[in-house]
């Protein structure tokens, strides 16, 4: 009978060896998943950070557009007072001329 207890348990520490490795493989899987899903999160985060910096662009891009725009709307309204101004100038410079023509010499 001793024999018998000493042999079953001698199976019963092999396949607790054989259940340690198993679970140190087991480990080593979750410490690699850890690893994988850390660096996942880090990757995220940071396309997260480039999608927001791509935004803020964005919004200055459109901003600076709209600066634009207005300058160009009051770069327009200067440039018809301009042509206004050319035009009463050419009808001054017409009168004036047509007045110096008088005296003819």
């Amino acid at each position: 009978r001793v024999e018998a207890i000493q042999s079953e348990t001698g199976g019963a520490v092999e396949a607790i060896g054989q259940i340690a490795v198993i679970v140190a493989q087991i480990n080593d899987y979750q410490t690699t998943i850890a690893a994988a899903v850390e660096e996942q999160t880090a990757t995220t985060a940071e396309m997260g950070r480039g999608i927001g910096e791509a935004a803020n662009g964005s919004g200055r891009i459109a901003s600076a557009t709209h600066d634009l725009a207005t300058a160009a709307a009051g770069t327009s309204g200067v440039v018809q007072r301009m042509d206004e101004a050319v035009v009463q100038l050419a009808a001054r410079a017409a009168v004036l001329a047509e007045r110096a023509g008088r005296f003819a010499v």
